[in-house]
């Protein structure tokens, strides 16, 4: 047998191999934590379409999923959630970044606890005013403390206050996104209609242009004037 078959089948497998190692290698690149935007709720449909079927009526706004891949125009995304419903939503209503309305609730979880421990210094400041003169140092560590919790919550109101703002802002701006493309919905079936009556318009003229065609036809001989016929009367 020649061994230069060996060697070509061999080659054959190997790059059948590796082929497969980068497909697996761009399935997995191509597994990414996607959250739900500053949405109410977003369908998830079986395919990359509006007529598919909804598989779940909505997902609520900072649903995190794993996006797969994008269909060929980009406008919808293959997802799967936490609990495993696998589908396409809107591609635009995803985003990398946990939504303003999430990274709210986080800061008002901090500035609760910041709350909770600025309390409980003020607490225990009162209770060893008392003993200031036996315990200075202590009392001065308790101030430098409670004046760095004070910042940290003014930080942290701060924070959070701009978030809110985002949050007004992103919803008002989806709010023209939608109104935008109703308008240009309307405007594009407006178009169809006269691009419609544009085309009966001309089926007309050219139906108008054959009759008159037929009429001329029918009547030019009878119009043309007639000989008169010699009788051999001098």
């Amino acid at each position: 047998m020649n061994p230069s078959g060996f060697f070509r089948t061999d080659n054959i497998f190997t790059g059948i191999a590796a082929l497969l190692l980068v497909a697996l290698a761009g399935t997995a690149a191509a597994q990414e934590t996607r959250y739900i935007s500053d949405q109410i709720l977003v369908p998830v449909r079986s395919g990359a379409g509006g007529e598919y079927r909804i598989l779940n009526k909505g997902l609520p706004s900072g649903t995190a999923l794993t996006q797969f891949e994008l269909s060929e125009d980009g406008v919808w995304a293959e997802i799967e959630t936490r609990g495993g419903t696998r589908g396409w939503v809107r591609a635009q209503y995803l985003q990398s970044e946990p939504p303003a309305a999430l990274l709210l609730a986080e800061l008002k979880e901090k500035l609760k606890a910041a709350e909770s421990d600025r309390d409980k210094l003020r607490a225990t400041l009162s209770a060893t005013k008392s003993e200031a003169s036996e315990a200075g140092g202590e009392l001065e560590e308790l101030r430098l403390n409670l004046a760095n919790t004070e910042q940290e919550l003014v930080e942290i109101k701060r924070v959070s206050a701009a978030a809110i703002e985002l949050d007004i802002q992103n919803r008002t701006l989806v709010t023209d996104l939608e109104t935008l493309r109703a308008e240009a919905e309307l405007l594009r079936l407006e178009n169809v209609r006269l691009q419609e009556r544009s085309n009966n318009n001309q089926i007309i003229d050219g139906a108008i242009a054959v009759l008159l065609g037929v009429i001329i036809t029918l009547i030019a001989p009878r119009l043309a004037p007639r000989k008169r016929r010699n009788d051999g009367w001098a």
